[in-house]
């Protein structure tokens, strides 16, 4: 492992040690540069601010990254807050939360953030995926658009837009084809278009209309029960069979008993949250917990089941077959809403009383036979 790991960082010095051969560093907390440095650049900081004209190319991973020149070579910028404002000779490529770049571009734009605005003049193709857009200006090849909340204003060529929700100010002109994914189609009336126009709905929304969601959803819920309470039934199979016994025999004792057991948990996880030594112990109560509360709803389920089949001999067979019917019968009820609320309620509480039952009847016989 040793030797992959120095191996992996002598390739990366390899590839990486011609651009620092070439590249001037500026590493510090806060880096301000005034002077034109004419070699290309990297800078590593929490706030870098350039104000000096750029003659080759920039790299800076910053938390606050502000850039008022003009640049001649690409610039490539991460960090949280990036604002770029000056002439770009080539390519942009910024990745961040909130970006602002202004100004002219002869090279195309990439950018990667939360919330974007980029104002100005681009010759060559735009294209950013973000929360919240907003362009301005004119972009002369293509434009794509990823975001929830896209406004635009200005001249674009080909445009292709994939959002929730977009908006053009009066007076937007797109001189190519306009392709646009939403929801809903939207009103461009108040939009010139000299190309085409295609609206089509986002895949998710295909899907949805094309796929049976409802069918699919009631086997989802079926196997998710299937699988988990299976298992339980192959690795712990007197556990199993005795806590269906349980919860069906002894219904009225393991609700109350059940109903008890979940309103003390749920204290204990609550009251361990509030110191800070106590968390780690409520997230693996929790955990564990909701996995029990998951399966022991369907015990008193599948204790009908088994009813159904009584005199069928009591082997693993027999079980697998009741445990079928038991959770098909109780998905089947699930599909109402209100009769979903109420099997739950009578169902959990019952099923996790007599899980819990069960493993003190088992610690009071290992007491008696002198084993604990």
């Amino acid at each position: 492992m040793k030797k992959t790991y120095f191996l992996s960082f002598s390739v990366l010095i390899l590839l990486l040690s011609q651009f620092f051969a070439e590249a001037k560093i500026f590493m510090g907390e806060k880096i301000s540069v005034e002077e034109p440095p004419e070699e290309e650049v990297f800078f590593i900081g929490d706030e870098i601010k350039v104000i000096s004209i750029l003659k080759s190319e920039f790299i800076g991973l910053g938390r606050n990254i502000s850039i008022f020149t003009d640049i001649k070579g690409d610039f490539i910028a991460i960090g949280y807050n990036v604002n770029f404002s000056g002439n770009a000779e080539k390519d942009i490529y910024i990745i961040g939360a909130n970006i602002t770049v202004e100004g002219m571009s002869k090279g195309s734009i990439t950018v990667l953030g939360k919330n974007v605005k980029i104002k100005g003049n681009i010759k060559g193709n735009l294209r950013v995926s973000a929360e919240n857009v907003t362009i301005e200006g004119e972009v002369e090849d293509k434009t794509i658009l990823w975001g929830k909340d896209i406004t635009l204003s200005g001249i674009f060529n080909d445009l292709s837009i994939y959002g929730t929700y977009f908006h053009f100010t009066p007076g937007t002109i797109i001189k190519g084809n306009l392709t646009y994914s939403t929801p809903e189609n939207v009103d461009i009336s108040n939009l010139t278009v000299y190309g085409k126009t295609n609206w089509k709905k986002p895949i998710n929304e295909q899907m949805k209309e094309k796929l049976p969601l409802k069918a699919l959803r009631r086997f989802y819920g079926f196997f998710s029960l299937l699988i988990p309470v299976l298992l339980t039934l192959f690795f712990f199979p007197n556990l199993f069979r005795q806590t269906v016994d349980i919860s069906g025999r002894k219904f009225i004792p393991s609700f109350f008993g059940g109903l008890f057991t979940i309103i003390t948990t749920l204290l204990f996880i609550l009251i361990s949250f509030i110191t800070i030594i106590g968390v780690p112990l409520g997230l693996i109560i929790t955990v564990f917990f909701s996995s029990l509360i998951y399966i022991s709803r369907v015990f008193p389920a599948i204790f009908v089941g088994r009813k159904i089949f009584f005199k069928m001999q009591d082997k693993t067979s027999t079980w697998i077959l009741s445990t079928l019917i038991g959770i098909l019968l109780f998905t089947t009820i699930s599909l109402h809403p209100t009769a979903k609320i109420l099997i739950n309620i009578i169902c959990i509480p019952a099923g996790f009383g007599a899980l819990f039952a069960g493993r003190i009847k088992l610690i009071k016989r290992l007491r008696d036979e002198k084993i604990l």
